[in-house]
């Protein structure tokens, strides 16, 4: 156990100096990456939740999932957080205060989930949108079915989320479980004018790939003129 603590505190450490302008947060009791925007700040606030086991590759990856026009946030999401549970549930209260106060001063929300970090950046994109504040939902293969009762499919979208923008991406990856249902919900949702659904030729792994362009401000590929990665500056 106590190896497991250095190793992790060695890793912040090499990540911070990797990055300068990197900060490691607490918000409540969750740790989070911080980085400022790195040109103009247009009061844009990004929150990328990663998937399961790929909060240290965002870290080691911090330069180039800098925001160009924004502040950027990744909550430490590995398998305990952003999976449905109880923990996850912990994480999305700890950040509620600190997206609400973003969204109050202005600032457009950006709330990006890759596999299973959907989950909590659904359930805050509704949390805002009861509250009054619209935003930007990007799912990358991120539609989980259902936790606690709660089933995300597209009545729920529509119930919760009409107010926002929100785009749905698929993999092509058919041995997924997730995977199938973010192109189940997102093909029931195509014809919804608040969301704008795409289907990738790309695994559910190479699908993370696209955050870089989100996070770049620049408007995502036809699917049709994307079939890898290698394609993605």
């Amino acid at each position: 156990m106590i190896k497991r603590v250095w190793l992790l505190l060695l890793v912040f450490l090499i990540m911070l100096s990797a990055s300068a302008s990197a900060e490691i947060v607490r918000i409540g009791k969750t740790s989070c990456l911080l980085l400022p925007a790195t040109e103009e700040d247009l009061m844009k606030r990004y929150i990328f939740f990663t998937g399961s086991g790929d909060y240290f590759t965002a870290l080691r990856n911090t330069d180039g999932l800098a925001a160009a026009d924004g502040t950027l946030l990744i909550p430490q999401a590995d398998s305990q957080y952003n999976s449905c549970s109880v923990a996850s549930d912990a994480v999305m209260k700890d950040l509620r205060p600190q997206l609400l106060s973003w969204a109050q001063e202005g600032s457009e929300i950006i709330l990006i989930g890759y596999s299973v970090g959907g989950y909590p950046a659904t359930v805050l994109a509704a949390y805002l949108a009861q509250e009054g504040y619209t935003g930007r939902l990007v799912l990358l293969d991120g539609v989980y079915s259902m936790y606690r009762g709660t089933h995300y499919n597209a009545p729920y979208f529509r119930e919760h989320l009409e107010s926002w923008k929100v785009t749905i991406c698929a993999s092509a990856s058919r041995n997924v479980k997730i995977s199938v249902r973010t192109a189940k919900v997102g093909d029931a949702l195509s014809g919804d004018t608040f969301v704008d659904y795409r289907q990738y030729k790309m695994s559910h792994n190479e699908l993370k790939a696209l955050t870089r362009i989100i996070l770049s401000g620049k408007a995502l590929p036809d699917p049709e003129d994307l079939e890898g990665t290698e394609e993605i500056p």
